[in-house]
């Protein structure tokens, strides 16, 4: 069975102080909060290899105990990440990666685009995206522009298009809000589909989006630094 990771891109590295790890935990336990009802693999959250001689499930998350634990580890080393582990090793399994240069996501199960599209939405009304996509294997290997981010069936844009503007285009979420706005893009309502119907759909629109300016480089940008 394929993994599938949520990968994103910030506009800026995010800040490392004191006040802002504090903010950066809210943040992380507010995304939580949401997701948990959207699919069961999100439902429970512990803190993913604490230590080496206690076992993950110590550390259940959201807990007065893996707050301490996270917030410790970021003081100590600002390039540490929140990481969070569903207690599964099969088809169920879940992983969440949060640190101040990006927030990803793992997990094995094909859940439904729609479920996908919301959890992109409950991200996107707690932190600044520049870009947001689904990848795997597959997608990674049909990748048009190997200096750019990879193209996925499933993704966000930080611009708003017109629906023709991209050759296939099965939905268009408008987002705008106070941290974002731009379009949630579903290229195919069976977004995991391998099929060369589905490369080509992703190449082409890959095209398109190159061309409007919409997918990041893969290298970061010096800017990117900048506090």
């Amino acid at each position: 069975m394929s993994e599938f990771f949520l990968n994103t891109r910030f506009f800026k590295r995010l800040p490392s102080s004191g006040s802002d790890i504090q903010s950066q935990l809210n943040t992380l336990k507010e995304i939580v909060k949401k997701i948990v009802v959207i699919d069961p693999i999100f439902s429970t959250w512990y803190i993913n290899n604490p230590t080496g001689k206690n076992p993950p499930l110590d550390y259940p998350f959201p807990s007065e105990k893996a707050d301490n634990f996270l917030i410790t580890l970021r003081e100590k080393d600002p390039f540490q990440s929140f990481s969070l582990w569903n207690g599964e090793d099969n088809s169920n399994f879940g992983s969440i990666n949060f640190d101040t240069f990006d927030f990803r996501m793992s997990f094995e199960k094909i859940i439904p685009y729609e479920k996908i599209v919301e959890i992109l939405k409950v991200l996107l009304e707690h932190i600044q995206f520049k870009y947001m996509y689904i990848s795997n294997n597959f997608f990674a290997e049909i990748n048009v522009y190997p200096h750019r981010l990879v193209t996925s069936s499933i993704c966000y844009i930080s611009k708003t298009i017109d629906i023709d503007s991209i050759p296939h285009l099965y939905k268009k979420i408008e987002i705008d809000n106070d941290l974002n706005k731009g379009n949630i893009l579903v290229f195919d309502e069976n977004w995991a589909d391998e099929s060369d119907e589905m490369k080509r759909k992703i190449q082409e629109n890959s095209l398109a989006l190159v061309e409007l300016g919409v997918i990041p480089e893969a290298e970061l940008p010096e800017d990117f630094f900048e506090q």
